[in-house]
């Protein structure tokens, strides 16, 4: 029996000091923290490619010391969303905004701003066909082809909506003129659906391709039917 209670008083005993030892060193890890002054800081969970799409969830908040965290370190994952790896990020390592590249900057390259699936596509434009150069990047246009037909002997012209809503990347180009800059609006890129691209160039090169302007607050289609040159004429001559 009084084995039985020494065993019991041991037992509580080791609890008792694996108690005391856990609050010892949770406040040996408290004051540490408090002395070096530690900072959050975001980390790659792994090894990034450059030009990969960054998503959050490739992305730790881990603490460091104040003097450790790099002046360009990026320290909120809500800063990832829309951003590209510039270079190769290492796991583990901080993540600085230099290394970055983010969606809607101006001084990013062209294909950072292609839509997934999409692909950038140059059309040659006149100052008609261009919207006597009021499209602008961001611009949202639907794409007009006319193009002659061939049935038999008989050639037959129709004007039809071939894409829609398709958004602008670049307009033109800009030239120097006596230390002024000049646009030059003699094409548009269009960021287009991959499946559209071959209509797209086909229409480019064998019909006459005019854009139109949508409504910056215009969602949807809205295609309008194809036109033949006939449909022009009154009714009475096209009975006849």
């Amino acid at each position: 029996m009084k084995g039985k209670k020494l065993l019991i008083l041991s037992l509580l005993l080791a609890v008792l000091a694996s108690v005391s030892v856990f609050h010892y060193l949770n406040q040996v890890e408290n004051t540490a923290k408090a002395t070096a002054n530690l900072v959050p800081v975001l980390v790659a969970r792994e090894d990034i490619p450059a030009r990969t799409r960054l998503t959050e969830a490739m992305f730790a908040v881990v603490e460091v010391p104040k003097d450790f965290r790099h002046a360009d370190a990026v320290i909120d994952k809500s800063r990832i969303k829309g951003t590209f790896a510039a270079e190769r990020l290492l796991a583990g390592e901080q993540v600085l905004s230099s290394r970055l590249v983010f969606e809607n900057s101006s001084n990013n390259g062209l294909s950072y701003k292609i839509s997934p699936g999409h692909r950038a596509l140059t059309i040659s434009v006149g100052t008609v066909a261009g919207v006597a150069g009021y499209i602008l990047p961001g611009d949202r246009v639907d794409v007009v082809l006319t193009i002659d037909v061939k049935e038999g002997d008989r050639t037959t012209t129709v004007t039809s909506v071939i894409a829609t809503n398709l958004r602008v990347l670049a307009v033109g180009q800009y030239i120097r003129e006596q230390n002024k800059e000049q646009l030059i609006v003699d094409s548009v890129t269009l960021d287009a659906p991959v499946e559209q691209i071959n209509t797209l160039v086909q229409a480019a090169e064998r019909g006459s391709v005019r854009l139109v302007l949508r409504p910056s607050d215009e969602k949807g289609s809205n295609t309008a039917a194809p036109r033949l040159p006939r449909q022009f004429l009154p009714a009475a001559t096209v009975q006849q």
